[in-house]
């Protein structure tokens, strides 16, 4: 059952975005936030334990409806309150302010990334000195030092954050360390913090991302989250202060699965309702064209195997006999795969409902924006992969092995693995400009291959269909045709054939996959239907009046023209 069923179907959540200003639309987003947080009520067991509820919570259909309420509940959750989680079990002041968190009372945020750093955040220079007084200083001594994207800027609710800064002690680096502080009351900055309000990102639902800078700002003590003594082992400690990044890793990575199911559902809908007229003057839904229904199979296909990769990857991230390194990788994993078949269905479909794709009210194309955001936060797609694959083929540590030796995509991921590393041997140093040249472009290849497997693995596992578990095959073998006609022998015609049998499979039992999805609730696209078209048309705003007598009609052509543009300066209009 989904827990936010009713609350997609309110006014709130069918409420479309023509005619509200920018700062109107934030405004609904955090609402719809505050609501959304209301229906799951998590608890900070919720977070440390990284329950199912906290999964379902991110693979939940309702972020294709507003993107941007789900950008501010992923940061409130999952970075503010994880984070405060961690540290609170000691502390009752923390304890405190985590339930104001989880109450959404305040805006949690995680100011960790800065402008001039991106992934390179070990090497931050934000500063936090210690006074005197016991007390520190927070500052932000360069422009590259400004904490980069966090919806920091007033919109009507406070605002509370975890910020990372470098602590100094006599002059002396003790690493880079955690603080609690409150940025502003929803309306007035806190002296010394200032924030400047980026511009939105194009396409997708609006936040009010920002630049934040503090400017000699003092803390308390008690802001400190943690020692404040030199770790051992500066690295560690800093990626245990951060380890909430990680588990986002996993969790935005999982927005791929509503991402799918909603993306095919609705092209399937409108491709089903759209018709065009044959030869024979017979009207013919367009789903039964092959470039139509190949596009949407593929997504249904994909949507049941990332759930499957979606639990099992779960499991193994939640396994502590795992290296932590392990269990890092496994959710960079999960998320390049997520990524990557979801952004290909919004693109491909979005262009599938042709020019009504193109707009935002029928939701493909705003949860494509949305999810580029998801691409890179938490760590950009092409940055983990580059990691993870030098890692793997440096021998550092393995992923769990297949279960089926003899899958194609078991061998393609072997293949892959085998070719790399001999250019490795041949090169031997992997910061070597030969390594950059012949090696790093494959990273993200590699990874996804890597994901590919595990995919296939655990859909057989959980006994998913056989149709969707083949055409999903199929489609991956579709990513590197030659290296299968090269290494394999699987030459171009019988890819074709895998995938139109596997196709043709699932197209017979669409309806019933459409509805094994449950999502329908949170479609608000008007083009699925004639009924939610015609209440859509009836909303817009109208010119001119279709009771008029035609006839009788003698406004100038250019009156018409200048009374529609009134809002231009007079001496603009040239008619």
């Amino acid at each position: 059952m989904r827990v936010t069923r009713d609350l997609a179907r309110s006014p709130l959540f069918q409420l479309h975005p023509e005619g509200l200003s920018m700062e109107e639309r934030v405004h609904v987003t955090y609402e719809r936030a505050k609501r959304i947080a209301e229906v799951y009520n998590f608890t900070a067991k919720d977070l440390l334990t990284l329950s199912p509820k906290f999964w379902e919570f991110h693979t939940d259909p309702i972020w294709s409806m507003d993107g941007a309420a789900g950008t501010l509940l992923t940061l409130q959750y999952n970075c503010c309150a994880g984070t405060l989680a961690m540290f609170s079990a000691k502390r009752a002041d923390l304890r405190e302010v985590l339930q104001e968190v989880l109450d959404f009372k305040v805006s949690g945020q995680f100011c960790l990334t800065e402008v001039g750093h991106g992934l390179d955040v070990i090497h931050l220079e934000t500063t936090a000195t210690l006074l005197e007084s016991g007390d520190f200083e927070l500052h932000t001594p360069y422009e590259r030092a400004a904490k980069y994207m966090p919806p920091t800027a007033p919109a009507g609710i406070p605002c509370v954050a975890i910020v990372f800064a470098r602590v100094l002690v006599h002059n002396e680096d003790r690493g880079v360390k955690a603080f609690f502080m409150r940025l502003h009351d929803g309306f007035n900055m806190a002296p010394g913090v200032v924030c400047k309000l980026l511009p939105q990102r194009g396409g997708s639902r609006p936040v009010n991302h920002s630049l934040t800078y503090f400017h000699y700002v003092r803390l308390p003590r008690s802001a400190l989250l943690g020692s404040l003594d030199k770790p051992e082992d500066p690295r560690a400690a800093f990626f245990h202060n951060i380890s909430r990044v990680a588990v986002g890793t996993i969790a935005i990575g999982s927005l791929g699965i509503p991402a799918l199911q909603m993306s095919s559902f609705i092209a399937a809908r409108y491709s089903q309702r759209r018709t065009i007229v044959n030869s024979a003057g017979e009207r013919k839904p367009i789903i039964e064209f092959w470039t139509q229904k190949a596009p949407i199979v593929t997504a249904v296909a994909r949507a049941f195997v990332m759930k499957a990769m979606h639990d099992k990857a779960v499991s193994l991230f939640l396994d502590p006999s795992l290296d932590y390194r392990v269990r890092h990788a496994i959710a960079s994993i999960l998320k390049v795969v997520m990524i990557q078949h979801a952004q290909e269905a919004h693109l491909t479909l979005s262009e599938r409902c042709g020019a009504q794709g193109l707009f935002e009210v029928n939701q493909l194309n705003a949860m494509h924006a949305d999810m580029r955001g998801t691409a890179i936060a938490e760590g950009d797609l092409l940055g983990i992969s580059v990691r993870l694959a030098t890692e793997l083929l440096l021998g550092r540590y393995e992923i769990p092995h297949t279960s089926d030796e003899n899958s194609l995509l078991y061998k393609h991921e072997a293949g892959m693995f085998a070719e790399l590393r001999e250019h490795l041997h041949e090169i031997k140093n992997h910061r070597s400009v030969a390594y950059d040249r012949l090696v790093l472009p494959d990273s993200v290849p590699l990874v996804q291959a890597i994901g590919h497997r595990i995919a296939y693995d655990a859909a057989v596992a959980a006994g998913v269909d056989a149709c969707l578990v083949d055409l999903y095959v199929a489609t991956c073998i579709k990513l590197d045709p030659a290296w299968y006609l090269e290494e394999l022998g699987i030459n171009r015609t019988a890819q074709k054939d895998m995938e139109s049998s596997a196709i043709d499979a699932v197209y017979q039992r669409l309806e019933e996959y459409l509805e094994k999805m449950d999502v329908e609730s949170y479609v608000s696209a008007p083009l699925i239907s004639d009924t939610a078209w015609n209440d859509y048309v009836r909303s817009l705003e109208t010119f001119g009046d279709s009771t008029a007598n035609v006839s009788k009609c003698h406004v100038p052509c250019s009156a018409g023209i200048v009374a529609k543009a009134s809002f231009l300066p007079q001496n603009s209009l040239h008619v």
